[in-house]
C-alpha cells in the first residue's frame, strides 16, 4: 500500500526537491482550512499505523520501541530519498514525522493492547497517549476554527522572505491611522442548492437532466449531461459552464447582443460593470467592488461567443456579498513593516529578493476559508524587475 501511494502512478517532476522547514505543511493546511489539505496530512499519519501495529507482532524484538521506530523510520527515510532522487516527490521532513508519528501510534496501540491484557493501567494510558494526543489537539484545533468569527487567508505566509539584501523603494505615502472597513460574506450554498442551481440552468437551455452526472467533492459540485458541463464552488456560490462542442469557431460581436445571451443563462450584468474584449469572441465584465447598500458586487464573469450565435463557454465569478459588520484594520504602514519582514507570499521560498519597488497601495477583499470576504491591502509594483501583486491582510 505504502509503496503504490509513494511511487505508482506518479509522473516524474520534482526531481531534487527538499523540504526541512518541519510544520509547514501543518501552516499551509491551516491557513487554507480545506478538508484537502487536512487529508493529505492524516492520510501520511494513518498511512505507517500499520506498521507500527504489525511489526510487534512480527518478532519479539519490535517490542522494544527502538526496534519499530527505528525501522520505520530507516523505512520512510528511504521513501523519500528515493521519491527526491527519481523526481516523484520531494523529501519532505514533515511526511517522515507524520510517518513516523503513525508507526509510533500503532505500536502504542498494540502494546497497549497487550498491557491491557495484563491490567497494567500505567503501561495502558502511556501507549495509548500519541493517539489520545492527536486525538486532543486535533480536536481543540477544529473547535477552535469553527467557534471563531472569521476563516484563515490562504495569503498568509507560511514562510518568512529573505529581504536582507533587498533595496525597496516606494513611491506613495502610506496612512498610519487604524482604518474602520466593512467585512463582508459571501452566499454559501450546500449541496442540495448547488444541486438546484445547476439543474434549474440545465433547463433554462433546454437541456434534459434525467440523466445528468453528479460528482460532488467537500468544495465543489461538478455536474454534466449531454455534453455540457458546470463546475460550481459551494463557498461562493461562482461557477464555470461548458459546451463540449469540438466544431465551433470564435467570432465577434457587440456588448448588446452578447447581454441578450445571457439573459436565457439566468444572469443579469450589474450597472457598472467595465466592459472589454480581451481577444476574438472572448469578453469580459469587471465589477470593481461595487456598492449598493450593504451589498458589495465584485468579479469578473469571462464569456466565449462563438460563430453560429451561441455561447462556448462562462467563467462567472462575480459575486455578491452582504455586509456582517465594521471592523478596524491595521494601518497601511504597518502592513508594509510585514513586508519588510518578509511576510509575504508569492516569491520563491528560497531565492534572496533583490529589489521591490512599490508604486500604488489600495484596499481591497480576499475570500477566506469560511467564506467571508475580508479586507487586504493591495501592493502594486515589481520585484527584481517582474510586475507583481502583494497582498496583506488586513485584520489582526
Amino acid at each position: 500500500m505504502v509503496i503504490g501511494v509513494t511511487f505508482i502512478g506518479r509522473n516524474p517532476g520534482l526531481q531534487g526537491g527538499i523540504e526541512l522547514s518541519l510544520f509547514a505543511s501543518y501552516r499551509e493546511a491551516w491557513y487554507n482550512f480545506s478538508i484537502r489539505n487536512w487529508q493529505f496530512l492524516y492520510l501520511n499519519i494513518l498511512m505507517f499505523v500499520p506498521f507500527g501495529i504489525l511489526f510487534p507482532l512480527l518478532h519479539q524484538c519490535f517490542r522494544k520501541v527502538r526496534w519499530t521506530i527505528g525501522t520505520a523510520a530507516l523505512f520512510t527515510l528511504t521513501i523519500e530519498t528515493l521519491q527526491s532522487l527519481t523526481g516523484l516527490g520531494i523529501f519532505d521532513a514533515d511526511d517522515l514525522f507524520n510517518n513516523l508519528l503513525g508507526a509510533v501510534i500503532g505500536y502504542g496501540l498494540v502494546m497497549g493492547m497487550i498491557a491491557l491484557r495484563e491490567r497494567t493501567v500505567k503501561r495502558v494510558l502511556l501507549y495509548f497517549s500519541p493517539l489520545l494526543l492527536v486525538i486532543v489537539l486535533s480536536g481543540s484545533m477544529f473547535t477552535y476554527y469553527h467557534l471563531k468569527e472569521f476563516g484563515n487567508l490562504d495569503i498568509v505566509p507560511v514562510y518568512k522572505k529573505d529581504m536582507t539584501d533587498a533595496k525597496i523603494t516606494v513611491d506613495v505615502k502610506l496612512n498610519e491611522n487604524k482604518l474602520t472597513v466593512p467585512v463582508y460574506k459571501a452566499p454559501s450554498y450546500t449541496k442540495e442548492e448547488a444541486d438546484k442551481f445547476a439543474t434549474d440552468f440545465f433547463h433554462r437551455l433546454n437541456i434534459d437532466t434525467s440523466n445528468l452526472e453528479v460528482v460532488s467533492y467537500p468544495e465543489t459540485g461538478i455536474y454534466s449531461v449531454e455534453g455540457y458541463g458546470i463546475f460550481f464552488e459551494y463557498i461562493d456560490g461562482s461557477y464555470s459552464f461548458i459546451s463540449h462542442n469540438p466544431e465551433r469557431k470564435r467570432a465577434d460581436t457587440d456588448e448588446e447582443s452578447l447581454k441578450e445571451h445571457l439573459v436565457k443563462f439566468g444572469f443579469e450584468i450589474p450597472e457598472d460593470a467595465h466592459f472589454q474584449r480581451v481577444d476574438t469572441g472572448i469578453y469580459t465584465w469587471k465589477a470593481d467592488k461595487i456598492m449598493k447598500g450593504n451589498k458589495l458586487i465584485d468579479g469578473t464573469l469571462t464569456v466565449d461567443y462563438n460563430h453560429d450565435d451561441t455561447v462556448g463557454w462562462i467563467n462567472n465569478k462575480i459575486v455578491i456579498y452582504e455586509k456582517v459588520r465594521d471592523v478596524e484594520i491595521k494601518s497601511g504602514q504597518e502592513a508594509y513593516q510585514e513586508i519588510l519582514d518578509g511576510k509575504f507570499t508569492g516569491y520563491t521560498k528560497n531565492k534572496k529578493l533583490e529589489s521591490l519597488h512599490i508604486e500604488k497601495v489600495e484596499l481591497s477583499y480576499y475570500l477566506d476559508s469560511k467564506g467571508f470576504y475580508q479586507p487586504v491591502y493591495a501592493f502594486y509594483g515589481a520585484w527584481d524587475g517582474e510586475d507583481t501583486t502583494i497582498l496583506i491582510p488586513g485584520m489582526q
